[in-house]
């Protein structure tokens, strides 16, 4: 009996220390590079799940746009920002699929491609687009995100 109560405390502790550090990992942007209409944003601890990828999104949108001046749109209104994970720092292109940047002196100016999410309007549409993981959420009129069904 004294085995199991302690083997219950032990996962009991370990799932509260494993939802803190879920928790308190703040995602932090390192860089943002642009080209033209696009952006790329560079983050250390980015969100795990799509939801998160959104929930960050809708919280830090005005942020991005008072920083770094982004979505920066053209006069069709239409942008491109992806977001990308920056754990491993700046690498050599080397012969590896790596997104690598031309604002950058090479040899270190690529990243592993850890692709985050994509927020997006196409040519003359009002609407947002978010891609994060398999999902897909399309901003309404009102500014709430709803989830575009799989099939459409």
């Amino acid at each position: 009996m004294k085995k199991r109560t302690a083997f219950a405390g032990i996962i009991i502790l370990t799932v509260l220390i494993l939802l803190i550090w879920i928790t308190l990992r703040t995602p932090e942007i390192k860089a943002v590079h642009r080209e033209g209409h696009a952006a790329r944003i560079l983050l250390i601890n980015p969100p795990l799940t799509a939801r998160g990828a959104l929930t960050w999104w809708r919280e830090n949108q005005a942020m991005l746009k008072a920083q770094y001046h982004i979505p920066q749109e053209d006069s069709d209104r239409v942008f491109y920002l992806s977001v990308w994970d920056f754990a491993d720092g700046y690498k050599e292109e080397e012969d590896k699929d790596r997104l690598c940047f031309d604002d950058m002196p090479a040899p270190r100016n690529c990243i592993d491609k850890n692709w985050i999410m994509t927020v997006s309007r196409a040519r003359n549409n009002k609407r947002i687009y978010v891609q994060a993981g398999s999902h897909t959420w399309v901003q309404r009129d009102g500014g709430e995100y709803i989830r575009v069904a799989d099939d459409e």
